[in-house]
C-alpha cells in the first residue's frame, strides 16, 4: 500500500487549524504495515513533537518501504525522515527524493546526517536531492556526495553549483564504480565547468556514468576541448536549452558522424537555424547507432524540410524526431511536404509509400494542429508499430480506402501469387474504422461499409490473371471410383435371411 498527499493548490504552509486532520491522518495509518511507498508534495507538518509522536510509529511498522518522495516539505518532516533513516529503518529503500525543499541546514551536522542517512542503506539507487541551493556551499555538496557513492542515479538540477562544485563532481565520479545516471541541468557552471566534464572523461574511458543531463548551463561547445564532453561511453547526453551556436554544431555534428554507440541526443532549444541543418541531418544520415534525437523549439522552416526528408528516407535506425515548436507550419510552411515525401505520400503511386520511412515517430506539433492536413498523428503511432509489414498495411488501407487520395485498382495485383491471395482479400476488405480496424491508430468509427469491401473482393477476383489456373485440371483426368455393389440377401430353408460373413444359429 501507498501514502499519497499531494497539495493541488500548490505550497500549504502549516496552520494550527489543520492540526485535527493531521491528527485524524496519522490515526488512519497506525495499523497499516503494508506501506512500500510514502509520498508528500507542498505540505508542511506540525511542528514537534508531532513527528515523533505520530509519523516514526508508521516508520516502525513499515520495514518495507522502497519510495520515499518528500518534495515542498518543511523541515520537521526532512530532519525526521533523516533521523529514521540514519538508523536504517527502511531496510528495502531504492527511491529517495528530497527535491524542492530549499533546505539550506544552517548546521553542517544535518548534512552529515543527510549522507550517512543515504549511505545507511545499500538497496538505494535513485536519489533526486535537485532545487536544495547544495552549491552555495562545497562543503555540504561534499557531504553528499561522500554517501552518494554506492548509487546509480543522482539527480542535481537547479543547485547553484558553479565551476568548483563541477571539480568536486568530477573527482567523485573519478572514484565511482555505479553511477550511471547524473543530472546536473540549470546550474549554470558555463564552459568553465564543461571542461572539467571533458578533461575526465578523456583520462577516465572506463567509468560506469551512461546517461548525462547538462541542460540549462550556458554551454556553446566551441572548443574542441569543450566538445570531448561528448564522450563514446555516454549512451544519453541532454544538451537543451543551452548556446549552442554554429561551431558547436559542427563539434556535434562531428562526434555523431563518428557513428557513437549514443542512442538518445537532446538538442532542443538551442536557437539552430536553417544553416546547421544540413550538416546535422547529413550526419544523421551516416549514423546507425542513434534512435532518438529532440530538435525541438529551435528555428528551422520549411528551407530545412527537403534536408530532413533525405535524412529519414535514409536513415532506418532513428526511432523518434522531435520538432516541435520549430517553425515549420502546416499547409505553407513545409509540414505536409515533410509528412508526404518522407513518411506518407498518399496522393502518388503504391510505390511512394512503401518506399516512404516506416520506422521514425516524427513529432511537429505539441497540440496536434494542422493535423486535419497531414494526417501526422495517425502516421506517427503507425510508425511506432516496430513492424514495417503492419505499417505498411495501415499505410495503404488509409491512403486507398479511407482518404481515397489513391484509386483503387484491381489491375495492379493481377500478377500476385496464389499463396499471397487470402491476404490480398483480407486486405481489400479492411478500412480505418470499419469493424474496430485500426482502432490504436483511427479514433473515427464507421458503419455500413460492408457492401463496398465485397465490391472490391470482386473486382480483385475477376481481375486476377492467375484465377483459371485454379480450375484447370491438368493432363491427367480424375479417376471415377467404382461403386460398391449391393450385396444381395438369399433366405434360408427356414425363411429367415441369411447375412454374408455370418454363420446361422
Amino acid at each position: 500500500s501507498q501514502i499519497n498527499l499531494k497539495s493541488t493548490l500548490g505550497y500549504v504552509p502549516y496552520h494550527e487549524d489543520l492540526l485535527p486532520r493531521w491528527n485524524a491522518f496519522a490515526d488512519s495509518q497506525k495499523d497499516n504495515k503494508s506501506l512500500t511507498s510514502i509520498t508528500v508534495h507542498n505540505s508542511c507538518i506540525p511542528p514537534s513533537p508531532f513527528f515523533r509522536d505520530k509519523i516514526y510509529p508508521i516508520f516502525q511498522k513499515n520495514q518495507n518501504i522502497t519510495s520515499l518522495e518528500l518534495r515542498g516539505v518543511n523541515r520537521s518532516l526532512i530532519f525526521g525522515v533523516i533521523s529514521v533513516l540514519k538508523m536504517k529503518k527502511c531496510c528495502k529503500l531504492v527511491s529517495l527524493d528530497l527535491s524542492w525543499n530549499k533546505t539550506r541546514f544552517t548546521d553542517i551536522a544535518r548534512y552529515q546526517s543527510l549522507s550517512e542517512a543515504i549511505g545507511n542503506h545499500p538497496s538505494l539507487a535513485y536519489v533526486n536531492f535537485s532545487n536544495n541551493a547544495l552549491g552555495e556551499n562545497v562543503d555540504h555538496l561534499s557531504l553528499v556526495l561522500k554517501g552518494s557513492d554506492k548509487l546509480e542515479s543522482l539527480i542535481l538540477d537547479s543547485n547553484d553549483i558553479d565551476s568548483d562544485g563541477v571539480d568536486l563532481i568530477m573527482k567523485f565520479l573519478k572514484s565511482n564504480k555505479t553511477l550511471t545516471t547524473l543530472s546536473l541541468s540549470d546550474n549554470e557552471f558555463g564552459n568553465k565547468g564543461v571542461k572539467a566534464f571533458a578533461s575526465t572523461f578523456e583520462e577516465n574511458d572506463d567509468m560506469a556514468l551512461r546517461e548525462l543531463n547538462l541542460s540549462k548551463n550556458g554551454l556553446t561547445l566551441a572548443t574542441k576541448v569543450e566538445s570531448k564532453v561528448l564522450s563514446d561511453m555516454l549512451m544519453h547526453i541532454d544538451l537543451s536549452h543551452n548556446l549552442i551556436g554554429v561551431q558547436g554544431l559542427k563539434n556535434v555534428v562531428a562526434y555523431l558522424a563518428g557513428n557513437p554507440p549514443l542512442a538518445c541526443m537532446n538538442l532542443a532549444g538551442n536557437i539552430l537555424r536553417n544553416n546547421v541543418a544540413a550538416l546535422l541531418m547529413g550526419a544523421l544520415k551516416r549514423n546507425t547507432n542513434l534512435a532518438h534525437l529532440n530538435l525541438g523549439h529551435n528555428s528551422f522552416t520549411k528551407a530545412s524540410v527537403p534536408c530532413i526528408v533525405d535524412a529519414l528516407k535514409n536513415n532506418s535506425t532513428l526511432l523518434t524526431l522531435d520538432l516541435t515548436d520549430n517553425k515549420i507550419k502546416p499547409k505553407s510552411g513545409g509540414r505536409k511536404e515533410l509528412v508526404k515525401n518522407a513518411l506518407f505520400d498518399s496522393t502518388s503511386l503504391l510505390e511512394s509509400i512503401i518506399d516512404s520511412n516506416h520506422s521514425c515517430q516524427v513529432y511537429l506539433s505539441d497540440n496536434n494542429w494542422g493535423n486535419k492536413d497531414t494526417h501526422e498523428v495517425e502516421i506517427r503511432k503507425m510508425n511506432a508499430f516496430g513492424n514495417k509489414g503492419k505499417t505498411i498495411r495501415y499505410k495503404l488501407v488509409l491512403a486507398m480506402f479511407t482518404l481515397k487520395t489513391i484509386p483503387f485498382n484491381p489491375l495492379a495485383f493481377q500478377h500476385i501469387s496464389l499463396e499471397l491471395m487470402p491476404r490480398l482479400l483480407e486486405f481489400v476488405q479492411q478500412e480505418m474504422g470499419h469493424k474496430g480496424f485500426g482502432k490504436d491508430v483511427w479514433n473515427a468509427s464507421r458503419k455500413g461499409k460492408g457492401v463496398k469491401c465485397l465490391t472490391r473482393v470482386y473486382e480483385v477476383v475477376t481481375g486476377w490473371s492467375m484465377l483459371p489456373s485454379l480450375f484447370e485440371r491438368g493432363p491427367d483426368e480424375v479417376k471415377k471410383k467404382k461403386k460398391k455393389q449391393a450385396t444381395k440377401k438369399r433366405k434360408r430353408d427356414d425363411g429367415k435371411e441369411c447375412i454374408p460373413g455370418k454363420r446361422g444359429k
